[in-house]
């Protein structure tokens, strides 16, 4: 048997390469997670919710100052509230939920990353599991609402956008 310290030297550069490997398996793996969930998720989502928070603006501008529009409060009013309402959804709010990632992060809840240099671990003990409310259906709603204000106005939107 070879001595301690030659032994070591044999192992090190195994180890290395050991830890190398699991790094690059890590970091491949959470790019085509993301890749993945932004493709399918994050992109039509932020699209919707563009589209409206920008025909939304636009529609405040003209209320604004379009002769078109002036005196009618109520349509100000409805602008500014369909505003308010989208400015507080998030893709939190409207994606679906992560059941894998959640139960991954449930588990690791006891790791303590304190003091390490995996960020993983500690993106898992910051990852919020409680339920959230359901946006969905309010994106839905102003959706709606946005279309009515625009029938209303006289407005022609292709649509979908």
């Amino acid at each position: 048997m070879p001595p301690l310290n030659i032994q070591s030297y044999i192992l090190k550069p195994f180890k290395a390469g050991y830890r190398e490997g699991i790094t690059f398996g890590k970091e491949s793996a959470l790019q085509e997670g993301f890749d993945t969930g932004f493709a399918q998720t994050g992109a039509p989502i932020g699209r919707q919710l563009g589209v409206l928070r920008g025909l939304v603006a636009a529609l405040k501008v003209a209320t604004q100052k379009s002769i078109m529009f002036q005196g009618s409060d109520e349509v100000s009013v409805s602008v500014e509230d369909l505003q308010q309402r989208l400015n507080r959804l998030g893709l939190k709010d409207l994606a679906p939920r992560d059941m894998q990632a959640e139960a991954h992060a449930r588990e690791h809840r006891d790791i303590e990353a304190e003091g390490t240099d995996d960020a993983l671990a500690s993106a898992f003990m910051s990852l919020d599991t409680k339920e959230s409310l359901d946006g969905k259906e309010e994106l839905l709603a102003v959706e709606r609402e946005v279309h009515q204000l625009l029938d209303k106005l006289g407005l022609q939107v292709s649509w979908p956008l």
